[in-house]
């Protein structure tokens, strides 16, 4: 009973918790989504006024351009009405008195031949400019032409200037270059910032801009950190792919300035917007509601537990105790289960059912407990070797293919042992003995594999153990070495008396090859020509070469195996 009063508190709690979760998680989405809808109108309304200062900059730039034609023309008028200003001095003066950058005569070739800029002097005249002077001269009574610098995002203007064609016989045109360090023309970066720096955001709630050429960031406004950090993100090309990877003018969650930041980016010529806010007041809000909800939800869930209890306690839990302790007493032996009880007329048949219950009950754990000992016992039996504990053939065989099936096996190499002069120990000092060395070169494989690494015998005194995993060739080698050092150490008698040691034949496991079979024969074969070098070798079947003829017959142009039995060298 008081199971059921914890069960059904904990089903109340739960839901309790569930529903304040869900209430609180929409109120999150919904906090989420009317900041991200804030932020959107700041971008809209940082949008709105680029837009402004975009106009007024084009109506500045064409105020600069006809002003600057307009003294060009008046230059020109000066000096073909008036030859003495063709001095170097005179159009100094005249430069200062039109409050120019410089003031430049150019000839009918092009050349630059006199300015108040020595830079230009010398120099020729743009051929575009002379050409568009020599057009609009036949529709206009003074040619002119003008140039602007067009310079990237990050740059402002460098130059200005307007030629206007001359009636003066020593010269072609003059050019008039406007001094823009006085027409307050920026840069777009420059613009940007100053926008920015004037847009008015709450605390914790910020803008900044990224520019698409070379991916800084720049124009942050004022009410915030002035370095600003996307974690993670190094500035340039890496944050322009991020910013590019990211859903454009949608509500998301990124990680600024070491804290969660809800964000809005704005793709726009030439650079990215991003306004972001903290998430610490809606995270509040969310606390604060989650908490007040939980608090109310579990005060009705407590009440609602207690009245239940009440009413189940006075008209169903007090039958339900009188059949309890009278099933206790049947079990403890204290009531006959035959007894007659009109007070408890369900008792009978419950106890007949128990008792039933409980006898099928320990015939069935005793069944499943002899067959569980006899299944592990066919196991042990099937699969490992008695003498060695290690796999013996059928194990072996039966997880190196499980391996082989692998779709995602990572290479490997299986390798073949053998004990050299084994049958001398068997036949001078008798099988037990054998059996010893046996045990003791199983001992030495596994201190020289690895765990993970498939350990087997495959019979007498054959060896094989498969690595799980690539392994490259001087890995390989380097454990050959030191198994045949544990080896000898180990069986350092057996060394001395019966010159007992191991040869090694390995192939590597790889996608050439999935049958177990073929690299039986291929690691066999290596171990052939590992004896045949003279015992106690390593021999690495890269080729995997699976002939075994005891002469070869020229089956491959190319024949590790036949290179070694044709050359003799044989050590026995």
């Amino acid at each position: 009973m008081k199971k059921m009063y914890k069960r059904l508190a904990a089903t109340f709690l739960f839901s309790a918790i569930l529903t304040a979760l869900i209430f609180g998680v929409s109120l999150y989405a919904r906090g989420k989504a009317e900041n991200g809808r804030y932020l959107e109108q700041l971008l809209v309304s940082v949008e709105n006024n680029l837009e402004h200062a975009s106009e007024d900059y084009t109506e500045q730039m064409e105020y600069q351009k006809t002003e600057c034609m307009r003294r060009a023309r008046a230059a020109g008028y000066i000096v073909a009405n008036d030859e003495r200003i063709i001095d170097r001095n005179r159009l100094g003066i005249l430069k200062e008195l039109m409050d120019v950058k410089a003031i430049s005569l150019i000839d009918s070739s092009g050349t630059i031949f006199l300015s108040t800029n020595q830079n230009l002097e010398g120099g020729m005249e743009d051929q575009d400019v002379m050409r568009e002077l020599e057009k609009t001269a036949e529709t206009e009574l003074t040619p002119a032409a003008v140039r602007m610098d067009q310079p990237d995002f990050q740059s402002a203007p460098e130059y200005l200037y307007a030629a206007v064609g001359s009636e003066s016989d020593r010269l072609a045109a003059v050019r008039v270059d406007a001094d823009l360090s006085q027409s307050g023309m920026t840069s777009g970066k420059e613009l940007v910032e100053t926008i920015l720096k004037q847009a008015t955001t709450e605390y914790a709630t910020g803008i900044f801009a990224v520019g698409k050429e070379r991916g800084s960031i720049f124009g942050i406004t004022e009410n915030n950190s002035q370095n600003i950090r996307v974690e993670n993100v190094e500035e340039g090309t890496e944050l322009l792919g991020y910013l590019e990877e990211l859903p454009k003018e949608r509500p998301l969650v990124l990680y600024i300035n070491r804290a969660f930041q809800s964000a809005v980016v704005r793709d726009m010529e030439g650079m990215y917007l991003v306004a972001f806010s903290g998430l610490d007041r809606v995270v509040g809000d969310v606390l604060l509601t989650f908490w007040l909800g939980l608090a109310v939800i579990g005060t009705i869930s407590i009440l609602t537990v207690l009245m239940v209890r009440s009413h189940l306690k006075k008209y169903l839990f007090c039958h339900f105790e009188e059949i309890r302790e009278g099933i206790y007493g049947i079990i403890r032996g204290e009531r006959d289960p035959g007894e007659e009880n009109s007070e408890i007329p369900e008792l009978k048949p419950l106890a007949e059912m128990i008792y039933r219950l409980e006898r099928e009950y320990v015939e069935k754990i005793h069944g499943m407990n002899r067959m569980e000992t006899q299944l592990t016992e066919a196991l042990t039996e099937a699969e490992y070797d008695r003498l060695t504990g290690l796999y013996n053939r059928t194990g072996f065989e039966r997880r190196t293919e499980s391996y082989l099936r692998r779709e995602s096996r990572s290479g490997g190499a299986l390798l073949l042992m053998d004990l050299d002069n084994f049958k001398k120990v068997n036949d001078c000092e008798g099988h037990p003995e054998g059996d010893r060395v046996l045990r003791i070169f199983a001992k030495c494989l596994c201190a020289v594999f690895r765990k993970e690494d498939v350990i087997g015998r495959i019979g007498g005194d054959e060896f094989a153990v498969l690595l799980c995993n690539e392994v490259p060739r001087e890995i390989l080698e380097e454990k050959s070495v030191s198994l045949r050092e544990e080896t000898r150490c180990a069986l350092a008698s057996y060394f001395e008396k019966y010159q007992v040691s191991v040869s090694i034949g390995a192939v590597p496991v790889d996608s050439r090859e999935d049958e177990y079979r073929k690299l039986y024969r291929c690691a066999d074969t290596a171990l052939y020509i590992a004896k045949y070098l003279g015992k106690d070798q390593f021999y690495f079947n890269e080729k995997m070469i699976d002939c075994m003829r005891r002469e070869c017959i020229g089956c491959r142009a190319d024949c590790p195996r036949s290179r070694i039995i044709s050359s003799g060298k044989r050590t026995n």
